[in-house]
């Protein structure tokens, strides 16, 4: 039997017939690495298609309504930790989310900080969910940011990237001109970066996204010391980079390709 069309006879078997909990445990065992190299030099149209639709949003809010927490999973678990070391409880600051996808995030934000001002950006499908939960909930500190030239031309307190940047197309133009405004603190969660000194790939490679079966996704994995020097040149310094914890990713697969691959939490504050 063909590779490709058994693998693709295990991913519905895996789909169709057996509970999550399982789900799980196979997908590991059959798809061992979430990356795979490609060929290609840029994303393709119409990557990483929304998933979370209206009822999703929803069911969230009613959650977070009787557990008073974020159940949602996101890939910086410990981030309002994070910010409780730069902010206050009272301290009115912004807060922009870009990627953000999920509700209950912004509602623990703000029980945890009660004057902070948070924007997310996003997809427009996303966002048009956003904007009707928005207005049937009455949530009117969500700040939705559908013009990409707010993004540029605001200034805020604290930018997050929540494992978001490597799906952008134009990430370095789209990091240009967001360290060019007078943002204090660039966060960025479960970033998957690599160390090499060959000429190929001293921006980023491309690779394919396996471990979310059935939907596929096209990302970079970025070149660290390139992209750490966007932000050195607009007068950023890096206060921290660690390794994320919130899943075990194999990049054994990488081996003969790129010296070192991680997958890391990196915040940056700006020189004033």
């Amino acid at each position: 039997m063909h590779k490709l069309y058994s693998y693709s006879l295990i991913k519905l078997i895996i789909k169709l017939f057996l509970p999550k909990f399982i789900k799980k445990k196979l997908k590991k065992f059959f798809f061992k690495y979430y990356f795979i190299p490609t060929n290609l030099k840029s994303l393709p149209k119409n990557n990483y298609p929304e998933k979370f639709n209206y009822n999703y949003q929803k069911e969230l809010i009613k959650k977070f309504e009787v557990e008073e927490k974020q159940s949602s999973f996101m890939t910086c678990p410990h981030l309002i930790t994070l910010l409780s070391t730069k902010f206050s409880f009272d301290q009115k600051f912004s807060f922009l989310d870009i990627g953000g996808e999920k509700i209950d995030f912004y509602l623990h934000l703000k029980k945890k900080f009660k004057n902070i001002k948070y924007y997310v950006f996003n997809q427009k499908n996303l966002l048009d969910i956003f904007f009707n939960i928005k207005s049937d909930f009455s949530l009117k500190d969500l700040n939705i940011i559908s013009n990409i030239s707010e993004v540029y031309n605001g200034q805020y307190d604290f930018v997050n990237f929540g494992s978001s940047i490597q799906y952008f197309n134009n990430y370095e133009d789209f990091l240009n001109k967001i360290t060019s405004n007078k943002n204090k603190y660039i966060f960025f969660s479960g970033l998957p970066n690599y160390l090499s000194s060959n000429v190929n790939f001293k921006k980023n490679i491309v690779v394919k996204q396996v471990n979310v079966f059935p939907q596929i996704n096209h990302l970079y994995i970025l070149n660290k010391d390139y992209l750490y020097n966007i932000l050195f040149k607009q007068d950023y310094i890096l206060l921290f980079e660690k390794k994320n914890t919130t899943d075990v990713i194999n990049f054994n697969n990488f081996n003969n390709l790129l010296k070192v691959v991680e997958y890391t939490d990196v915040m940056f504050e700006k020189k004033f």
